[in-house]
């Protein structure tokens, strides 16, 4: 009876919505359920998902570009470019495609879309007069820009003294670890970071220009005040204090920027010929942009859980939300 109470008061406030209650990351569950943990990382890993296309993007960058840096030690203002011309042309193909396909195309018109209106139709809150273009904007301009400052940065240091560079012969496992925690670390820091921008000043002035998207799109993913950016991207100097691999660092840039951009598409899946060929959206941060005061971090680490802030999309978490925050 709950389940179907909680059903039919999803399908009133969502166009679409996964399975309620959404979950967490289980291999923060007590007791551990190994069955659980393996199929939450075999979806994450081993699937066509949006991690392991980060995940090849990032081989195959190396690979391509990257590699002559650290085989002649030299990082030239060339390099520079290449590395922000390769941000910029990742952006406008993964946010511009979606934009193309899902909202313009409507290919899929609104399946398992979680609002079915597409996007907003006044333009007076944003730059430019318009929603796509001002998202566009923060997103091409600044955010490109701090998340390429942070990898060149980074790239440099590492070419600067090769003997610092992590390298899969030498270690495989922590190599793999690397890999494997660049998702829980990026959630801790997210959690924290996203918690601050929601405090008086630090929203008012920096936090509220990403949330004129209260529908969002593809290209509401990374846009941002540059003070945002600066700070959401700051969880790659953690390849400051660990060792590290180039493909290490591409990697976590692509999951904050590329993963942000699938996250915000407010589509669950990919659908062709009646099918989910990919997932997209995170409606754990789609109910942020509906709620604003909960899911300040991601499922992959349950901090949210922890400390109090987590909806789980129910009508009891929306009840416990407006509990917590009081008259208003």
């Amino acid at each position: 009876m709950q389940s179907s109470t909680t059903e039919r008061s999803a399908r009133a406030e969502w166009n679409y919505n996964p399975e309620l209650p959404i979950g967490n990351n289980p291999l923060f569950e007590w007791p551990l359920r190994p069955r659980n943990i393996a199929r939450y990382y075999r979806d994450y890993w081993l699937t066509l998902s949006e991690v392991s296309i980060f995940l090849m993007l990032a081989i195959v960058g190396y690979g391509l570009h990257q590699q002559h840096l650290f085989a002649d030690a030299q990082f030239t203002v060339g390099d520079a470019g290449q590395i922000y011309l390769r941000n910029l042309g990742l952006t406008l193909l993964v946010a511009g495609g979606f934009h193309l396909l899902l909202f313009r195309q409507k290919s899929q018109g609104t399946t398992q879309k979680y609002v079915a209106q597409f996007g907003h139709k006044g333009g007076a809150r944003f730059t430019l007069g318009n929603q796509l273009y001002d998202n566009m904007f923060w997103s091409l301009v600044s955010g490109v820009g701090v998340w390429s400052l942070y990898e060149v940065a980074l790239l440099w240091r590492l070419a600067s003294d090769t003997d610092q560079i992590l390298r899969f012969v030498d270690n495989p496992a922590l190599f793999i670890a690397i890999l494997f925690g660049t998702g829980i670390w990026i959630a801790f820091h997210f959690y924290w970071v996203h918690r601050l921008l929601h405090v008086g000043v630090f929203y008012k002035y920096v936090h509220s220009l990403h949330h004129r998207n209260v529908n969002i799109g593809p290209w509401s993913g990374i846009s941002m005040h540059p003070v945002e950016h600066c700070l959401y991207f700051s969880s790659m100097l953690i390849h400051l204090v660990i060792p590290s691999h180039p493909m290490h660092i591409m990697f976590h840039g692509y999951m904050l920027a590329l993963s942000a951009i699938f996250g915000h598409t407010g589509f669950h899946a990919l659908v062709v010929k009646n099918k989910d060929r990919l997932a997209l959206g995170h409606f754990h941060h789609q109910l942020h942009h509906r709620y604003f005061e909960c899911n300040y971090g991601s499922v992959d680490f349950p901090l949210d859980v922890w400390f109090g802030t987590f909806h789980d999309g129910t009508s009891a978490a929306r009840r416990r939300l407006k509990s917590r925050l009081g008259p208003r």
